[in-house]
């Protein structure tokens, strides 16, 4: 384990987060219907911590925006010292589930 990485990670708080990507996502998503947001806290599966956030936008946003955007993010969390990675999803209206189980549902 990298004791360096740990002694110099800052996490900021979910509130300070918000102050930074709510206005990154209005500005960016706004051709796409941008409603809101969730952001979650999260770790990968080796225990790496990390940052979910969700737009919830009504028509999909093409990959290149969410690319732009999500370096837009990292570039701002990383001015305030926060490392972690982000996980950017906006999947637009959800489609109707046509035959078959969902895979969230199969467990």
């Amino acid at each position: 384990m990298n004791m360096m990485v740990n002694l110099r990670a800052t996490y900021l708080s979910p509130e300070e987060i918000d102050k930074i990507v709510s206005p990154l996502l209005t500005k960016d998503f706004e051709a796409y219907g941008y409603k809101d947001k969730s952001i979650k806290e999260d770790e990968t599966f080796d225990g790496e911590p990390i940052i979910r956030v969700r737009a919830n936008v009504e028509k999909a946003v093409p990959a290149d925006e969410m690319i732009a955007t999500l370096s837009r993010i990292h570039d701002a969390l990383r001015s305030e010292n926060d490392e972690r990675f982000v996980f950017l999803s906006a999947p637009g209206p959800e489609a109707p589930v046509v035959g078959g189980v969902d895979e969230e549902d199969a467990d």
